[in-house]
């Protein structure tokens, strides 16, 4: 008996680096005043998480007001609709997993 010969495709998951001129948004002071941003990522208790920290938040500064946003789908990016109205109305974004 002789093993039959088979192709096998390498598949590398990996994606490139940030590339070095890569800035991050600056840091606010604080939340006081502020829009906050909640994008939920769809899996299970990511809403329970971001109400929590909502609530932390809360708690601790004057939040001026929350969008909150669900993407429904944890496999797909968010869509442009979404992260245009985050950027529109949001001083700060905050996005969650479940499980």
């Amino acid at each position: 008996m002789t093993a039959e010969k088979t192709d096998m495709v390498l598949l590398d998951p990996t994606v490139e680096a940030l590339p070095d001129n890569t800035n991050m948004a600056p840091r606010l002071d604080d939340l006081n005043g502020r829009v906050l941003g909640l994008l939920a990522n769809g899996k299970r208790n990511s809403d329970t998480l971001l109400d929590a920290v909502t609530s932390l938040l809360q708690d601790t500064y004057d939040v001026k007001g929350v969008v909150r946003l669900n993407k429904r789908d944890v496999s797909r990016p968010a869509k442009q609709e979404m992260v245009d109205e985050l950027l529109e109305q949001c001083d700060a974004v905050i996005t969650a997993i479940g499980d």
